[in-house]
């Protein structure tokens, strides 16, 4: 038996082309944000750079918008942060490992 079903899913080609252009240009300035927010958390991991401001700060002074797009960008940085970080973590556990194993 069949179902409806609604989903929130767009299509990019169903777009007119100023709702498509706003939405790039939404894309861009959201991954120029996760840019700066990786790169400032990485500073600040790895090499102890500190800021007067917040991170959250800077990013609402720099690009002038609302809380949820420098939020949401703090938040997928230090995710991908943590991430690389685990990993390079096993990386080099499991390479120890081969090196232990040859000698």
């Amino acid at each position: 038996m069949k179902c409806p079903s609604y989903s929130n899913r767009f299509y990019y080609k169903e777009l007119s082309e100023e709702d498509a252009n706003c939405i790039k240009k939404d894309l861009i300035l959201y991954n120029s944000m996760l840019y700066m927010a990786y790169k400032k958390l990485y500073l600040t991991c790895f090499h102890g750079v500190k800021d007067a401001a917040s991170l959250q700060k800077q990013l609402k002074a720099r690009y002038d918008k609302n809380d949820f797009f420098p939020l949401s960008a703090i938040h997928e940085a230090r995710a991908l942060l943590k991430s690389k970080f685990e990993t390079n973590q096993r990386l080099k556990k499991e390479c120890t490992i081969r090196i232990e194993i040859r000698v």
